[in-house]
């Protein structure tokens, strides 16, 4: 009796170490091609990935990847193991097709397999006896395509081959779907981008022909002209500035959302001595800044736009004879918080959401589109921060905003 149990223990164990040992094996594949997928940049990179991978893995020496058209109705064959006759592959297939595996999955979407190819589904005209394929589902579960997988030796995919083989394609299955998602947004920014370039310039060109028609006019009636007509031509001139300048910041706003440019180490030291060349500062206002600004990793446009637009406002709204703008900075463990304080008009409690509105300005002032603290803000939510500003009427405003390190 202890030989019979002692026998059945080993069995036991060795049993184990065996399940054990599978487990690990499939645990390191799934680890594998999850990284692999992950480097992946294009639809393509995918597709020659894992084809290219799984030819490395032994029990995987054929593989072939079909996504489904645009119609829905036909998989197209994309990719497939590098040793395989591809003249004996079919490159298109209808899912309405009978008696394919390949279809019927696509259909389902639930994976099968067969352990005998000589009795089911298809002509075994490649010499393999095995076979499971499985759907590549989206986050709402309709088929994209399929990966179909065959192996020589009859019965060879176990419930295990299947959950690893599932668990891989649910990798590429969101994959394909963040970069096709990313192709889409992208293709639609290149789309705004032209129809703001196209709409800008049709709307500029009629402006800039009537800014000449004034200029002529004013020209060829030097001196016999009244005082009230000029008055009214400059008028015309200003609103006409205002209208530019309006399309020029809706222009620029439509851009804020994605890439402008190569992000680097900014020294916002440096930066702001660039701005301040920039800007027209009048003599009776004074600029500080705290020594020692951090090095800001990002694209350098973005952080210039939040800090030019705040301190042309604080110039434009102050109305203190001996106007005072402070920038101060602190830090946490996650962001750089920032605050440009001046000692103007100030603002009203109830306006302090709505300046950061698109098309809100306060006050009517000649070049102010109303769109200068939307940039700030938009500019301000890209680099995973915040802003907000702290006034009082008559004494003056703080703004504050945070980036992200």
């Amino acid at each position: 009796m202890h030989c019979k149990n002692h026998n059945l223990n080993v069995q036991i164990q060795t049993k184990l170490v065996e399940v054990l040992t599978q487990s690990n094996t499939e645990l390191k594949l799934i680890n594998s091609f999850a990284k692999y997928v992950h480097e992946c940049k294009t639809i393509n990179d995918i597709m020659s990935t894992i084809i290219t991978k799984f030819e490395s893995h032994n029990g995987y020496k054929y593989c072939s990847i079909y996504l489904l058209d645009e119609s829905k109705n036909n998989l197209i064959l994309e990719n497939t193991s590098s040793f395989i006759d591809k003249s004996k592959l079919k490159k298109s297939i209808s899912i309405t097709q009978q008696n394919n595996l390949l279809a019927f999955v696509a259909n389902t979407g639930k994976y099968a397999n067969i352990n005998n190819l000589n009795r089911d589904f298809e002509n075994n005209s490649l010499g393999y006896n095995s076979q499971i394929v499985i759907p590549l589902l989206n986050k709402e579960n309709e088929v994209m395509g399929i990966i179909d997988f065959k192996h020589p030796e009859k019965n060879y995919f176990k419930m295990h081959h299947k959950k690893t083989l599932t668990t891989i394609t649910s990798f590429i299955s969101t994959k394909i779907c963040q970069i096709t998602h990313i192709d889409k947004i992208t293709k639609y920014q290149n789309q705004l981008e032209d129809y703001a370039h196209i709409v800008s310039h049709d709307l500029k060109s009629p402006l800039r022909s009537i800014n000449a028609l004034i200029s002529w006019i004013k020209e060829d009636n030097e001196g016999n002209l009244d005082e009230s007509t000029l008055t009214n031509i400059n008028r015309i001139d200003n609103v006409l500035s205002q209208m530019e300048n309006l399309i020029s910041s809706t222009l620029e706003h439509s851009k804020i959302d994605y890439k402008l440019s190569k992000q680097n180490d900014v020294d916002l030291n440096i930066l702001l001595n660039e701005i301040k060349e920039v800007i027209f500062i009048p003599e009776n206002i004074t600029l500080k800044i705290q020594d020692k600004l951090p090095k800001i990793y990002c694209e350098k446009i973005r952080i210039s736009q939040i800090f030019q637009n705040i301190i042309d406002n604080a110039i434009k709204y102050n109305d203190k004879e001996k106007g005072e703008i402070n920038i101060t900075f602190t830090e946490t463990l996650s962001h750089y918080q920032f605050s440009i304080k001046d000692n103007g008009k100030g603002i009203d409690n109830k306006y302090h959401n709505k300046i950061f509105e698109i098309f809100q300005s306060l006050e009517t002032i000649k070049k102010s589109s109303g769109i200068g603290l939307s940039i700030v803000k938009k500019q301000v939510n890209y680099l995973e921060g915040k802003i907000w500003v702290e006034s009082t009427e008559n004494i003056g405003s703080t703004f504050y905003f945070t980036i992200k390190k």
